[in-house]
């Protein structure tokens, strides 16, 4: 292996470190109003995240495809936290207000 090979792992692995902590102050938000696929959405991000950052160790070594998918991935989160400033916001606590059309 040539060392160009770790610079997309070694991306990928800081990119789904930052899902990671994303998730995890999402997480620490979430309270019991909070949609029950809200919740699991955020566990499973993280279970995801983990993986995709552990898979030089676990699969195999990521490619630029995986780097531009979890910055992807990463700045939809980043796009969201608007929304997430003061706590969950009402879309995760309730249906969707489609009568007020």
């Amino acid at each position: 292996m040539t060392s160009t090979e770790f610079l997309p792992a070694g991306l990928n692995a800081a990119l789904s470190a930052a899902i990671v902590f994303v998730c995890i102050c999402r997480a620490d938000k979430i309270t019991g109003s909070v949609l029950n696929r809200v919740k699991a959405q955020y566990v499973l991000m993280v279970m995801g995240a983990c993986a995709n950052g552990a898979a030089p160790w676990l699969f195999a070594m990521p490619g630029w495809p995986s780097v531009f998918f979890t910055f992807a991935v990463l700045f939809m989160l980043a796009a969201d936290s608007y929304q997430w400033r003061r706590g969950p916001p009402e879309s995760s606590t309730g249906p969707a207000p489609l009568g007020d059309l």
